[in-house]
């Protein structure tokens, strides 16, 4: 009975941190994409310069999600017998 109680209680605490992880994951690639983007658009309605900023912006802002994803990500990726 015991041991039955513990799976349960593991399986609740496995599916909270997987959904913890999907939640940490949207805010890594949103977070930085909006900051980044948006600065872009107000930059480029500051000096005139249409999709430039812009464009800068949301690179910048992919590369700062990808290297925070590989950030949280890296424990997974590694192999479990080293």
């Amino acid at each position: 009975m015991e041991k039955a109680k513990n799976n349960s209680q593991k399986e609740k605490f496995d599916s909270f941190y997987a959904l913890s992880l999907v939640g940490q994951v949207g805010f890594n690639v949103a977070i930085p994409l909006l900051i980044f983007t948006g600065g872009g658009v107000l930059l480029d309605k500051q000096f005139g310069t249409k999709p430039t900023y812009t464009l800068v912006g949301l690179v910048v802002g992919l590369v700062v999600s990808f290297f925070s994803l590989y950030q949280l990500l890296k424990p997974f990726l590694t192999k479990k017998g080293k």
